[in-house]
């Protein structure tokens, strides 16, 4: 049925052999072809796998900031502790992605998981002992950024592995859709808990979500691993990096697309500031926090849902530059907005806009660059996403020194501004479908 489906969307013939017009294919064809990324082997596991590690990594940061905001009362610690993964991953997805070119993907992603999961649980302890301290999440922090850094783009490639690049949009969409879905309920429930609980029962809940994504991914095929015709030292190691960058800067289509993952630095100056709103302006504490952040992962798993019903997106070079000015608008009109109901709405519509611009970016990205280089490209555009991290201190610092509105307009004004630039200095992007 999905072949036959898919046949017709190819031209047909007349009898007298002149072209016909294309069949048009209905909702429901649409959908079932979209539904066919389930039948690829492992693929349910790497979603539910991948759901759980980015329920964990949202229910973290949330309880996180709102630990480091009752610690120390400052919007510029709660950006510079949640920022330490994200310098990590800066600096170190670029051997990630060349560990994935170069070695077994699921081998690499499982010992990440691993680390991740058994850094969480001494998280867990150090805040249920009563005697967690700033540094301690720094540091943390930190290794868990190296857990992620050197694991990510081994999880992010395996997926075309697994499905073809026929099916990376679908692909895509619904990984996007469950890792949403965790997005949303994960930070609600860790509100709750933190209100009624206290703050170690959120983190000892987030290291058994961990635990969940290691299991799944063990039902991920593994495949063979890769022999590589260079040395296997860190020379060579640092050589397919270069490569990597080479690639990625002197091709117009790659460089650009680079260019824009980069304004997630804008996105980052938001995310200090939400608790911030949440306690001091909204006065909503921290379930109304977790709500919050629950709005934005709402907001991307409707996005998500309909990207996989319509089965793709068209113009994906102009829907990443629509979806910026978007979320943009969405974070100044949360900016000004004294009520709780409006904020949630405003919150909800950049998560909308954020799952088309990240599923535009990260397909196009995987279908535009060639194969041997993929790895080494994704593990640059999450370098180039880790710029957030900056971002995270940023908005702390113009939180601090101005005001939590003045840093949230500038983010947005900015965001839009590297968004035109983009589109305006490169065809590839306008022509992107």
């Amino acid at each position: 049925m999905v072949d036959e489906a898919a046949e017709a969307t190819q031209q047909s013939q007349t009898s007298d052999d002149q072209p016909a017009e294309p069949k048009k294919i209905s909702a429901v064809e649409k959908f079932k072809l979209s539904a066919a990324v389930f039948s690829s082997p492992g693929f349910s596991w790497l979603v539910m796998a991948n759901g759980a590690m980015f329920m964990g990594f949202q229910m973290r940061n949330m309880g996180q900031a709102w630990l480091v905001l009752e610690l120390t009362d400052s919007a510029f610690m709660v950006g510079l502790v949640n920022a330490m993964p994200s310098m990590a991953l800066l600096l170190l997805s670029p051997v990630g992605g060349v560990l994935a070119d170069r070695l077994n993907k699921r081998t690499v992603a499982l010992r990440g998981r691993f680390f991740v999961m058994i850094i969480s649980f001494g998280v867990a302890f150090l805040v249920g002992s009563g005697g967690v301290e700033v540094w301690h999440l720094l540091i943390t922090g930190l290794l868990l950024g190296v857990a992620f850094a050197l694991s990510n783009p081994s999880s992010q490639t395996i997926v075309m592995d697994i499905v073809g690049r026929k099916r990376m949009v679908s692909a895509i969409s619904v990984n996007n859709s469950i890792s949403n879905l965790g997005t949303m309920i994960g930070p609600a429930v860790g509100g709750l808990l933190i209100a009624n609980y206290g703050n170690a029962a959120m983190f000892w809940l987030t290291a058994g979500i961990y635990v969940f994504a290691y299991a799944g991914f063990l039902g991920v095929p593994g495949g063979a691993a890769k022999e590589s015709t260079e040395s296997a030292g860190w020379s060579s190691a640092f050589t397919q990096m270069g490569e990597g960058l080479k690639y990625s800067m002197n091709t117009s289509r790659i460089k650009w697309l680079m260019f824009t993952l980069t304004g997630a630095i804008y996105w980052g100056v938001v995310q200090p500031l939400i608790p911030i709103y949440a306690r001091d302006v909204l006065g909503v504490g921290s379930t109304g926090f977790g709500v919050m952040i629950a709005a934005t992962g709402a907001g991307s798993l409707i996005g998500a849902v309909v990207i996989f019903g319509i089965g793709d997106l068209p113009r994906k070079g102009m829907m990443v530059t629509l979806s910026t000015i978007v979320v943009a608008g969405s974070y100044s009109l949360f900016a000004i907005s004294g009520s709780f109901a409006i904020s949630l709405v405003a919150l909800f519509i950049s998560g909308l806009a954020s799952a088309v611009w990240f599923t535009s970016i990260f397909t196009l990205l995987q279908t535009m660059v060639d194969d041997e280089m993929r790895g080494r490209v994704m593990g640059l555009a999450m370098s180039g996403a880790m710029l957030m991290g900056f971002g995270f201190m940023l908005g702390g610092i113009l939180a601090d020194t101005y005001s939590p509105a003045v840093a949230l307009h500038t983010a947005a004004a900015l965001w839009v501004l590297w968004g035109l630039l983009a589109f305006w200095r490169s065809p590839e992007l306008r022509k992107a479908n």
